[in-house]
């Protein structure tokens, strides 16, 4: 029987305006309850490559298995999204021994889960710099943590909290799918609301955007539609400079 969504989402992706090429992908399944946002590393062949078949071999993983018994445990998920991203770890590295010309390519992912379309338990995973946040009662908050050697430092108190996503060590990531022979994401759960958002993007956003300056983008086109409010965002970005390529996915309850 298929499954009704209780949430949906949309996504939008622009080169930006200074890429010669869209090196993001995005994948947006309501019936899956599945969305992801994967940005090929900047700079390196194949990026585009790497983050298409990352989105495509997470989608073809849960799919395969939910199609025989969706998970929904505390335990059973986060080890499903572990193995389906390591799964497009695996696929990554094979294409690119398979073709020298890609030896390298890698890309960052990130992605909600909601397994059962009856309960408000979301799962988050992601691995490098591409983020998600929940919107909530009018407020923005983070949740992931880039895997960047600015964020360690931070962490490690080496850096201030305030330092931006655009210091030298803000592109230098720490973790990656395809970039090594393992990758370990990091997993977590919410507990959605009814009136909650939730906003996955690549680092074209934040790089040119903070966190207050996402929140009031979203807030002001809070009456437009998913698609409207995420083209804004990326307009925003290209207004600003558009250094890179910006994917934004908007995540609401369907009503």
């Amino acid at each position: 029987m298929a499954r009704t969504p209780q949430w949906h989402g949309v996504g939008v992706t622009h080169a930006g305006l200074v890429r010669p090429t869209n090196q993001d992908a995005f994948l947006v399944s309501d019936e899956l309850g599945l969305w992801i946002v994967a940005d090929g590393m900047g700079g390196h062949a194949g990026g585009d490559v790497a983050s298409q078949q990352t989105v495509n071999a997470i989608h073809d993983y849960i799919a395969e298995r939910a199609s025989q018994e969706r998970p929904a445990g505390t335990e059973e998920v986060p080890a499903l999204l572990q193995s389906a991203i390591g799964h497009a770890n695996k696929t990554v590295r094979a294409y690119a021994a398979a073709h020298p010309e890609f030896t390298g390519m890698g890309t960052t992912v990130v992605l909600v889960y909601l397994p059962a379309p009856s309960s408000p338990l979301a799962w988050v995973a992601h691995a490098g710099d591409s983020r998600a946040y929940l919107i909530r009662d009018q407020q923005l908050s983070a949740l992931t943590r880039d895997h960047t050697v600015l964020e360690e430092r931070i962490q490690e108190g080496l850096l201030p909290q305030s330092t931006p996503a655009s210091h030298p060590d803000g592109h230098v990531l720490t973790r990656g799918v395809g970039v090594s022979t393992t990758v370990d994401a990091d997993v977590s759960m919410i507990n959605l609301q009814p009136m909650d958002e939730v906003l996955m993007c690549s680092d074209g956003l934040t790089k040119m955007l903070n966190d207050k300056e996402i929140l009031d983008g979203v807030r002001t086109a809070g009456t437009q539609s998913l698609e409207q409010r995420c083209r804004a965002l990326i307009d925003q970005a290209n207004v600003r400079g558009g250094w890179d390529n910006t994917t934004v996915v908007l995540i609401a309850r369907s009503w």
